[in-house]
């Protein structure tokens, strides 16, 4: 259980405002969104809908965490043109992967061992 430290993005910003993850419970990491608090979340087991929003760049978070998969996620309402469509999962928390077949662009779902859903673009990356 590698624990992982990063900071917490704050309202007002504070430097010291550290967060202990345990790496073995994070399910994916990606961008946050313009206009969002934090330059990069990070979504672990059990949070549901929340994530942690952390100071550091998404680069600086995934040289903690090197063998989490690259994906590209699927957005039934276009992607958001920030390049927060990529996103990076770890493969040991998944469940379970379902093909769906729309109207439109096939994708997957993937389901993680809390029950979490994200949909994601084909092609699947290796080991998934």
């Amino acid at each position: 259980m590698p624990i992982v430290h990063f900071h917490r993005a704050t309202n007002p910003a504070t430097s010291d405002d550290c967060v202990h993850i345990n790496s073995d419970a994070i399910l994916f990491v990606q961008e946050s969104p313009n206009m969002q608090m934090g330059k990069t979340e990070i979504q672990v087991i059990g949070l549901k809908t929340a994530s942690i929003r952390v100071i550091e760049t998404l680069d600086e978070v995934l040289m903690h965490l090197p063998d989490l998969a690259q994906v590209h996620r699927h957005y039934h309402a276009g992607e958001p043109s920030n390049g927060a469509n990529i996103v990076h999962i770890a493969a040991q928390n998944v469940s379970y992967l379902r093909r769906s077949v729309p109207h439109g662009q096939a994708f997957w779902i993937i389901r993680f061992k809390d029950e979490y859903e994200l949909r994601i673009i084909e092609p699947l990356p290796s080991g998934l």
